[in-house]
């Protein structure tokens, strides 16, 4: 009899071990999941604490850089320089060129709306020109809408800027489309060169690549560059500026040859040929009719 009871004790014994046993592996797999789950809370904790922070630093930037609908009703005044057929528009153009301080080139290469110091403005409307700068750059270039935007009475506005003060061969600009014009026959159809000029000009873009790029450009216009677009675009038509606020000849024939590489990969490079020769045309005979007349002028007194 007291062997049984011993037996059945030392069972309840070895149940009560192994039940033991299993309470506590259970109470610290518990437990690790308590922590666990604490973790993820204070994670989530820290994680909406930032995204506050977020909406804050937001909350900021637009205070700070966006202006509100009403602020921007200047645009749609009769005034605003936005409007195509707005003298302002075209004028400020004139104005950021600077034409009467640098040649038609360097004046491009300096432009603040076509070359802007920094991308971030173009999303940024504080002021009237940096919209104009964001427009510009939203700018369709094909055929189509370029031919919509170049009206009239928006042409003319040019042409008459363009002739004040004989501005147009005084900047060089006379030198620098009768280049384009000269050049573009050779180069139209050829593809290929234009696929290289282009590629050539995307890597000039890289700080790294951009003082070896001219030797490639040289290189590769070499064939196309004939002495009479040379003699167009030679320092006796540039020099009016100082040296250091002018054009060099090889990046002038560098700029030709871009100028139309960007103008067949946008597909309106015929577009452009014309208008181009519709300005000069128009500009330059009366630049020559006015110095006939001069002439005749002094012949006669």
């Amino acid at each position: 009899m007291i062997k049984k009871i011993s037996i059945t004790l030392l069972i309840v014994v070895v149940l009560l071990s192994c039940q033991s046993k299993a309470t506590k592996a259970e109470i610290a797999k518990l437990k690790q999941e308590t922590k666990d789950q604490q973790v993820l809370i204070d994670s989530l904790k820290n994680f909406n604490q930032g995204l506050i922070g977020f909406q804050d630093y937001f909350k900021n930037e637009r205070e700070t850089y966006y202006l509100d609908k009403d602020k921007l009703l200047f645009l749609l005044e009769g005034t605003s320089w936005f409007s195509l057929n707005n003298r302002k528009l075209v004028q400020y153009f004139f104005d950021d060129f600077n034409l009467k301080e640098y040649d038609v080139y360097r004046g491009i290469e300096n432009s603040s709306v076509l070359y802007p110091a920094s991308h971030d403005v173009l999303d940024i409307f504080d002021s009237e020109s940096s919209f104009v700068v964001h427009m510009v750059s939203k700018i369709d270039r094909s055929p189509e809408s370029l031919e919509k935007l170049c009206t009239p009475e928006l042409k003319e506005m040019a042409y008459s800027l363009l002739r004040k003060n004989n501005l147009y061969k005084a900047s060089g600009a006379y030198a620098a489309v009768k280049g384009l014009l000269l050049s573009y026959e050779d180069i139209k159809d050829d593809k290929d060169f234009l696929a290289t000029i282009y590629k050539i000009a995307e890597k000039a873009n890289d700080v790294y690549y951009y003082e070896e790029s001219n030797g490639d450009f040289l290189n590769a216009i070499s064939e196309k560059t004939t002495d009479e677009i040379r003699a167009v675009l030679s320092d006796k038509n540039y020099t009016t500026y100082y040296e250091n606020t002018r054009s060099t000849v090889d990046s002038r024939l560098i700029n030709t040859y871009c100028f139309w590489a960007r103008r067949s990969k946008e597909n309106n490079m015929a577009f452009t040929y014309s208008l181009l020769k519709e300005l000069h045309e128009n500009v330059a005979h009366e630049m020559v009719l006015d110095d006939e007349n001069l002439a005749l002028d002094e012949s006669n007194s």
